[in-house]
């Protein structure tokens, strides 16, 4: 039986996706296909979504859902739907756990705000692995009222990761990019050059993770022209010297900042 795509016209008028949008979508995807192993869409929503498919005329007709997904032009739903059965989030993730981890990362909520406050910071950073956002805050129930002060006393503070831990390195980029993001910030040379240091060792193993790395240039490249704008070309020392500007300031060090780091502790 041959495949055939569904011919259902885009309905007019739904809203466009954000880039934000399209690199969350793009990087759940591939946290699924790593795992099952499988790049085909058609075969992801055959194993993930199989009541999306169905048998016509001796044919097989799919959503072509997944096919948006894949290059992020639709945004997988989140929940259940309104017939009951879970979502395509709620549904990958039966299968791929850390798929859902991945869709609701605190890190793209962040890249849609414009500015922050403390109390969103804090939120924010709460929903980050404990073992990172500990390193930001006091988590303790005794310090739940004080925990804005307690992050504005950290901002800066450095880091160190791993050769290949993308999991932690996302999470020091989020809370890094939160902290450019508070408007207090744009004004402390001191508090930005640090955010500098600290985004610039996230970016390595961002880049090799493999839900981001087949569009982790288009990616930073967004954060630079959004985010963090003249932060590497202004207040970044590479180790080693290079003709790069932006974030590409930062690529030769991807692979000695872990050594650095080790002689100067």
């Amino acid at each position: 039986m041959s495949e055939v795509k569904s011919e259902n016209p885009e309905r007019r008028g739904r809203p466009k996706h954000s880039a934000v949008d399209r690199f969350q979508t793009m990087a759940w995807f591939n946290s699924i296909a790593r795992v099952l192993e499988i790049e085909s869409p058609y075969s992801l929503e055959c194993v993930i979504q199989r009541e999306n498919i169905v048998e016509r005329d001796g044919k097989i007709i799919t959503s072509r859902a997944w096919d948006k997904y894949k290059v992020g032009t639709r945004v997988p739903q989140d929940g259940h739907m309104k017939s009951g059965k879970p979502g395509a989030v709620l549904a990958a993730e039966h299968h791929v756990p850390e798929s859902g981890y991945v869709f609701r990362h605190p890190i793209w909520k962040v890249m849609r705000a414009r500015t922050m406050g403390f109390d969103e910071a804090t939120r924010l950073i709460s929903a980050l692995k404990p073992s990172v956002a500990g390193y930001y805050m006091d988590l303790s129930k005794a310090m739940a009222n004080n925990r804005p002060d307690s992050l504005s006393r950290n901002i800066g503070l450095p880091i160190w990761i791993e050769r290949g831990d993308y999991y932690h390195a996302l999470d020091h980029l989020a809370a890094n990019l939160i902290f450019l993001r508070l408007d207090i910030i744009r004004h402390l040379e001191g508090q930005r050059r640090d955010c500098a240091e600290n985004v610039a060792k996230t970016l390595g193993p961002v880049a090799q993770s493999p839900w981001i790395w087949p569009f982790h240039e288009e990616m930073y490249d967004w954060l630079e022209a959004n985010v963090w704008g003249n932060l590497f070309d202004e207040l970044y020392t590479p180790r080693q010297e290079n003709n790069a500007s932006g974030w590409r300031r930062t690529k030769p060090d991807w692979l000695t900042a872990y050594s650095n780091e080790i002689r100067q502790s």
